[in-house]
């Protein structure tokens, strides 16, 4: 059942009390909205109407879950701060003597919301209540750069992705059961033997190239076979997915020697997969020598308010800059505001990116990005002297 807060307003009320924090701080602007910000109304459909004893009141843990991001804090030190640090008590509202929580209701709480597909509602209202309150202005000013998130699950080499993927795929056909299995033939026999009744390595000196060789090319035999065998129910969207995922491992990784067995190709294709447990996370590069596997993110923020204005996950193999004016987008269409001006670094400053700016026929962006110096001996454009008024540039030459 929804839990609510009290308005009853009591003599241990922090932000009642002299206190120093802030009021320009972030601590001192979310206590001076609280009831606005975050109300415990909007989040009620999450909760039976009439049963259950009252939960914790939303707006409280959808707060601490803002200040928790904001601190970058774990569950156990935020349940802490809330606690202890004044700071918190004042943006949340809270007595002195606020009994606190377990910290395993920040997990519960992130569940529910995430079960009612409400993830995002606390950076929505911030943004929606920044608007109303003018810490966000008509126009902005978009700092845009992208960092990377580490995959929450082991990356695999090619031979467990095969492995796995054929039985992930046999699994889908209904191999598994035994009503599928009467009747098969020894071909079919033996690969439920090898990949349906175990999930396992071959027990083999991987240390030996010859027997890792022979291996692969085992491996790949068998997965021909199998996405032979799924042709006939290729109908089935599951069956469908999962023998596109092993032709693509096949295709990605493996080549064919002179002599016409298998071996694993050298580089790495742009659009690998590296798990089949979340098929979505690729290797990716933030400069020539960090590397991460996961997923790339893009954060826009805006410069006067300091405000995030727009997160989103890309594929850790694309560039940095081909997200700018779909971020730029997200931002007018989903804050209201007007994107005048951009300061990027120079991964976003290509002459397409620089030309869709300046040519949007609302309102053309200033996109400000570091010209990227030329790689060859040549002439660099700061050597020409160029002359605005004449629109004429002249070479150190003449």
């Amino acid at each position: 059942m929804l839990g609510k807060r009290k308005l009853q307003q009591s003599y241990f009320d922090a932000i009642g009390l002299p206190h120093r924090v802030s009021p320009d701080s972030f601590y001192g602007r979310m206590g001076s909205l609280t009831g606005k910000l975050l109300r415990d109304d909007d989040l009620k459909e999450m909760y039976s109407a009439d049963s259950g004893r009252p939960s914790l009141p939303p707006s409280v843990m959808a707060g601490a879950l803002m200040l928790q991001f904001y601190d970058d804090v774990s569950d156990g030190e935020a349940v802490e701060r809330i606690l202890f640090d004044l700071r918190w008590k004042v943006a949340l509202n809270l007595p002195l003597d606020y009994a606190g929580f377990d910290a395993s209701s920040l997990s519960v709480f992130r569940a529910r919301l995430e079960k009612y597909q409400q993830e995002c509602y606390a950076f929505d209202r911030l943004l929606a209540v920044a608007r109303e309150e003018g810490f966000l202005a008509d126009k902005v000013t978009l700092l845009s750069d992208t960092t990377h998130a580490k995959g929450a699950r082991a990356t695999q080499d090619t031979y467990t992705l095969l492995r796995k993927g054929i039985r992930k795929l046999l699994k889908a056909m209904g191999y598994h059961l035994p009503g599928k299995r009467q009747g098969c033939s020894a071909e079919i026999e033996k690969l439920l033997a090898a990949y349906v009744d175990q999930d396992r390595r071959a027990e083999i000196d991987w240390s030996d190239p010859a027997r890792r060789s022979a291996q692969l090319n085992t491996l790949v035999t068998d997965s021909e076979a199998v996405l032979e065998l799924a042709i006939e129910q290729i109908d089935d969207p599951e069956i469908c997915s999962l023998g596109w995922m092993i032709s693509k491992i096949l295709g990605d990784d493996i080549e064919q020697t002179a002599a016409g067995s298998n071996k694993i190709r050298k580089g790495v294709a742009p659009d690998r997969f590296i798990s089949l447990v979340d098929p979505e996370m690729r290797h990716g590069r933030k400069s020539a020598s960090k590397k991460f596997d996961g997923f790339k993110v893009s954060t826009s923020m805006d410069q006067a308010s300091e405000l995030v204005l727009d997160i989103e996950d890309m594929a850790a193999p694309l560039g940095d800059g081909q997200d700018l004016l779909p971020a730029i987008e997200r931002v007018e269409e989903h804050v209201g505001v007007t994107v005048e001006r951009a300061i990027v670094d120079g991964a976003y400053g290509s002459g397409k990116n620089r030309a869709a700016c300046a040519e949007r026929p609302d309102c053309p962006i200033d996109l400000l990005s570091p010209m990227r110096r030329p790689t060859d001996p040549g002439v660099d454009k700061s050597a020409f002297s160029i002359d605005d008024q004449a629109k004429t540039a002249t070479c150190p030459k003449g």
